[in-house]
């Protein structure tokens, strides 16, 4: 089933994978294994009995939606068995046969309960004679059979079945279905198997045969009626019949042009087509936007435009005849081997027709991001076992198909395409489980895959990775990689990621394995000049993102012939020693080291650096090993002459405020520190129309008096590293204003205050201030707001 949403939108590996879209040979003979469900799995799905066939005969009016039907069941008995249970809701049961003979019945909360007597090893019949008016689910899918104005089709995944015929609506319980169904003589009935006759009965009405060859589960069986025209197509002896509206004639011929070649390509991928014909029947539904019913795909009508647009949910469809309806989940614990399967397969046709960039790139926006966006509205789901409401949604679909891309770059191309061939010949026509597909992927690959399926498949989450690259020239394997693991949930996850590392245009492909605890892959390259790494290439593992981890330079702080350097802890370890490197940037030299051993406090000053030159500067970090990490990012610095000629510099930073309490406009806060710093001389910096000042002209005075006197904006903030380079090029700072301490970075005040505790107090309690050197301070009530009668915070 393709859910109702429009369609909008690495080089190889070489050592490990043999991808393209190349045809995959030499699959291995199919095995048998036994069953091994669980206990749970067998009290659901061993009945004691088995359905071999149903025939279904039914009359519909299409005008009052009233049908009448029967339906006949032939049943082995694998125990002895004193009743047999059917479901059927909504409808009338008018009397039941067994064996041709009239039985006692009991037809209650959906339960048709018949009495029998039957021994263990016989074949018996059932036959239910029913009518009524068919009512929708009234759960979220609101489906069964479904009328409209031209049409009447039916919906049943995953259990309407019973709201239009009486069967044993579970799907581990497949049977050959019979189709006779009677409606409108001017309109076509599309159904399961082969048409063998259509009967006129000259009153109105016409009857068509549908007869099945193949067992399904009974959400899969369809009718489907309207004013339909018909064309035909084939894939060698296989029939494909399509069912269109007139109107949508021209356009199917296009839409549709390439059902056999699909058909033609996943049979080479999957193995031979399972059933007896193929086709389409087109009609205007809500619920879902397509469903594959066994051997006819009901499509929405929106798919039918003329193009090839939908072309990914034609092939998602199709893909279901082999997994879903020719493979069958047991219980819809395990839908996600129905639908995971049918999305990832279309992948697989966009790399048949587009090529593997386009059927790459499918993966990352179409399933990763899709299903990373959907859980971050949602929150993380499992795989398996999902709730009702949930059986649709993108865990079963997108994650499914992410997880199915990321198990064939665990176990190769070859056997994963072997897998994919052997898991259907296995099962086909049966039902299989999720450890049934674990096992038999164990067996091909030789592979314990059990943290790979409990991560992906039973526990919710999708990792993150970080990674940081390592090298070390004295070592056999000179590259590391060390990568972990990140989660969201609880989950552990231990990954596989695929790297390119691209070096003088030559590129190889590294196997990046990581983990919670971080793994260390070594590799025998050397890097080179130049070495440009891309993780994860070609999106084949799912990850909310995958970030490389360098040594972090955050400060270069240009003082007077000299550079102060400091950076992060990496990876937050005390043991590591740093290197530090710079270059000149006006002669374009090369990469120097500054330091002859590693440093290992966080900071470093540059005392041979020139003023007027401009310099780069990056950091390695160095183990104890002699392993050496990539350079940090690069930031650059030009060493300032401090001349200190002048005395002091008062930078006033306040704008013009209107001069109303508490806003004092620009002359009254120059007139406060005027009388404030008299009888000192200063010069005075305006930085409404001077802007800020830079570094030269800091550098040219002693002393520096910064103050912001601004009630909303304090322009500092983004000055500091200025501020910093002058203080420690010998400058002295005063710093004054209105909360201006607040928007001192603590790294600022800690470097150059001596980690202070800072207060803000802001209630009004100062009346005054004395000294026995600076004139009396005292509170001016005109310049402030009554509340404050007379005091300042």
């Amino acid at each position: 089933m393709k859910k109702n949403r429009k369609i909008t939108r690495f080089l190889v590996l070489l050592s490990l994978l043999m991808i393209g879209s190349m045809l995959y040979g030499n699959i291995t003979k199919p095995y048998r294994v036994n069953h091994i469900w669980s206990e749970s799995d067998k009290a659901d799905s061993l009945t004691g009995f088995d359905v071999q066939m149903y025939e279904l005969t039914l009359s519909i009016n299409e005008q009052t939606h009233y049908i009448n039907g029967n339906v006949l069941a032939t049943v082995l008995a694998e125990e002895n068995l004193s009743y047999i249970e059917y479901n059927l809701v909504g409808l009338t049961v008018n009397s039941v046969l067994v064996n041709n003979i009239p039985a006692s019945y009991t037809h209650s909360n959906g339960i048709i309960h018949i009495d029998l007597n039957i021994s263990a090893g016989s074949t018996f019949t059932t036959q239910v004679f029913y009518s009524g008016i068919p009512q929708l689910t009234s759960d979220i899918y609101h489906i069964g059979m479904i009328f409209t104005a031209n049409s009447v089709f039916t919906i049943s995944d995953p259990d309407a079945a019973r709201y239009w015929w009486p069967c044993y609506d579970h799907p581990w319980d497949k049977a050959i279905i019979n189709l006779t169904i009677t409606i409108r003589s001017d309109w076509k009935v599309a159904a399961n198997g082969l048409r063998t006759n259509i009967v006129d009965n000259g009153d109105g009405t016409s009857t068509t045969y549908w007869i099945g060859q193949y067992p399904m589960t009974t959400y899969l069986v369809c009718v489907t009626c309207g004013p339909y025209v018909e064309f035909d197509q084939s894939m060698e002896e296989l029939p494909i019949i399509n069912f269109v509206l007139p109107s949508q004639y021209n356009n199917a011929l296009i839409t549709l042009s390439r059902v056999p070649m699909m058909i033609d390509y996943f049979s080479q991928l999957f193995g031979p087509y399972p059933f007896e014909k193929y086709g389409h029947a087109v009609v205007n539904m809500s619920t879902y936007g397509a469903m594959e019913h066994q051997t006819m795909t009901t499509l929405g009508n929106y798919i039918i435009n003329g193009t090839l647009a939908y072309e990914t949910t034609i092939a998602h469809e199709l893909a279901h005849q082999w997994y879903g309806d020719a493979v069958s989940f047991l219980t819809f614990k395990d839908v996600w081997l129905s639908e995971g399967f049918a999305t990832y397969s279309e992948h697989l046709w966009k790399d048949k027709t587009e090529g593997w960039e386009s059927a790459c790139n499918y993966i990352r926006t179409e399933f990763h991001n899709y299903y990373i966006n959907w859980e971050n509205t949602e929150g993380p789901h499992t795989i398996y076992n999902p709730n009702f409401n949930s059986y649709f949604a993108p865990p079963s679909y997108e994650k499914a198909a992410s997880v199915l891309h990321m198990l064939r770059l665990k176990i190769g191309d070859a056997n994963f395409f072997s897998l994919l061939q052997n898991w259907y010949n296995t099962y086909c026509y049966e039902n299989a489980i999720t450890s049934e597909f674990q096992a038999m992927a164990e067996q091909i690959s030789g592979q314990d895959l059990d943290q790979f399926f409990q991560q992906w498949i039973y526990s919710p989450g999708i990792p993150s990775v970080e990674y940081s690259v390592w090298f070390n020239n004295e070592s056999n394997s000179p590259l590391k990689i060390v990568a972990k693991t990140m989660s969201n949930t609880s989950t552990p996850f231990y990954l596989e990621v695929p790297f390119r590392l691209t070096q003088a245009g030559i590129s190889d492909s590294l196997f990046v394995q990581a983990s919670p605890e971080g793994f260390n892959n070594y590799f025998n390259i050397t890097l080179g000049a130049g070495s440009v790494f891309n993780p994860n290439y070609h999106n084949w593992t799912l990850l909310r993102s995958i970030t490389e981890k360098r040594p972090v330079l955050v400060e270069c702080l240009p003082t007077n012939n000299s550079v102060f350097l400091s950076w992060e802890s990496f990876p937050n370890s005390p043991d590591l020693g740093y290197q530090i490197y710079r270059r000149n940037v006006n002669d374009n030299s090369e990469w120097i080291a500054l330091n002859s051993e590693p440093v290992y406090s966080l900071s470093f000053i540059d005392n041979t650096a020139i003023n007027g030159t401009l310099y780069q500067y990056a950091i390695s970090a160095i183990d104890s090993e002699g392993w050496s990490s990539l350079q940090s990012n690069i930031m650059s610095a030009i060493p300032v002459p401090f001349s200190f000629a002048q005395n002091f510099l008062v930078v006033d930073e306040t704008r013009d405020g209107n001069g109303s309490n508490i806003s004092p406009d620009d002359a009254m806060v120059d007139n406060f520190y005027n009388t404030a710093l008299a009888p000192i001389e200063y010069d005075s910096w305006d930085v409404a129309s001077e802007g800020l000042p830079d570094l030269a002209t800091l550098g040219g005075y002693k002393v520096v008096l910064w103050h912001a006197d601004d009630f909303a904006e304090n322009l500092l903030v983004e000055h500091q590293s200025i501020l910093g380079s002058y203080i420690l090029g010998g400058g002295k700072v005063l710093i004054s204003g209105w909360k201006t301490a607040i928007v001192l970075t603590e790294t600022f005040l800690q470097r150059f205050a001596g980690i202070p505790q800072i207060g803000y107090d802001n209630v009004p309690c100062l009346i005054s201030a004395q000294s026995t050197i600076y004139p009396e301070l005292l509170v001016d009530s005109n310049k402030l707001i009554p509340a404050w009668n007379g005091m300042l915070p």
